[in-house]
């Protein structure tokens, strides 16, 4: 049976074709009709083209058992019974008695308003709907989805509710005749599904959650580079302190090296002893001797030489304990970073 079920989505503006060999055209299905009280459907209108592109032709009723939808195309059969009254009598209903779903507002045994009859599930064979899609607009239905009313909640075609009827029963603008799809109560209970929104909201779960499970599995693998790094870091330090330790030591003994190439330091005068000192520089000055040979100077440039390479040395062999210290240093650095 449920190769049978067929949607109105799938027949709708489908190409209708007739004759002996189903070779002529004649028209497009147009719309599907129900029975005026039970729950199924028992034909379709076929939209004829018109007459010269001029004349008008009335839509065609053809029953369920007049036709087959074969390679995407209804066939009509060549039955005449089939079709308009000849078939509304085989049926023994009335055509105007007889309703088009789409369009027609859902209405609850409470008086609640869900939408509009939106695409419907019926069965090829006996007509009966299985189901129909609530529509309540396109950009809703993108957005929020569509609700699915099962066949079983559907109570049929109601008149005095609804909106306004056309045809036979349409009544004056005061006055007007209403009409809708009458179901259960508990349809309006059904989930809304199959929208943007919950596509949307699924996703963005989705998406966490794999963000979570990322950072968890990064966590443990963060913490131990964290550890390892402290580990460099610490060993590092250590190496740079005893490296510290030892310049410090190194500094000390230039220093003393330093004092002991110098010599000692010359004694401080007072201001007054400064001032004697120039008076006899000046008046040594002012005696002057002709034709007397300019006098050598003392040999206190010897001993400024002699110290000056005292001072040299000593700072030569500190420079060099230096250089071991650094080189020192490099070494403690780099096995302390091999180590990790």
């Amino acid at each position: 049976m449920a190769s049978n079920l067929i949607t109105t989505k799938e027949l709708y503006n489908v190409r209708v074709m007739g004759g002996k060999n189903a070779t002529k055209r004649i028209g497009k299905v147009r719309a599907f009709v129900y029975h005026p009280k039970e729950r199924r459907c028992i034909g379709i209108m076929v939209k004829r083209p018109d007459l010269l592109w001029m004349f008008h032709r009335k839509d065609l009723f053809v029953s369920l058992d007049g036709f087959e939808f074969e390679d995407g195309r209804v066939v009509l059969a060549d039955d005449a019974n089939t079709r308009d009254k000849a078939a509304c009598k085989a049926i023994d209903v009335r055509l105007d008695d007889c309703v088009i779903w789409g369009g027609m507002p859902v209405v609850t045994e409470s008086g609640a308003t869900l939408g509009t009859v939106g695409v419907v599930t019926f069965s090829l064979v006996t007509g009966k709907v299985e189901s129909f899609l609530v529509d309540t607009g396109a950009t809703a239905n993108a957005l929020l989805g569509t609700r699915s009313v099962p066949g079983d909640l559907v109570l049929g075609f109601r008149r005095g509710i609804g909106c306004a009827l056309s045809g036979e029963y349409e009544g004056s603008d005061e006055n007007p005749v209403l009409g809708a799809i009458l179901v259960k109560d508990e349809a309006a209970d059904i989930a809304i599904e199959g929208g943007a929104a919950e596509k949307a909201g699924a996703a963005t779960a989705v998406a966490m959650d794999k963000a979570h499970t990322a950072v968890d599995k990064v966590k443990p693998k963060v913490s131990e580079a964290a550890h390892v790094a402290g580990d460099a870091v610490n060993k590092g330090a250590y190496a740079t302190g005893k490296q510290i330790g030892k310049a410090t030591g190194m500094f000390s003994e230039f220093k003393e090296e330093y004092d002991k190439a110098r010599g000692p330091k010359p004694e401080k005068r007072s201001v007054d002893e400064e001032a004697l000192a120039v008076d006899d520089a000046e008046e040594d000055a002012t005696e002057v001797v002709p034709d007397e040979a300019p006098k050598k100077k003392p040999a206190k440039r010897a001993s400024q030489d002699s110290a000056s390479e005292g001072i040299g040395r000593a700072v030569g062999s500190q420079l060099k304990a230096a250089g071991g210290m650094f080189s020192a240093f490099k070494e403690e650095f780099d096995k302390a970073r091999r180590d990790d």
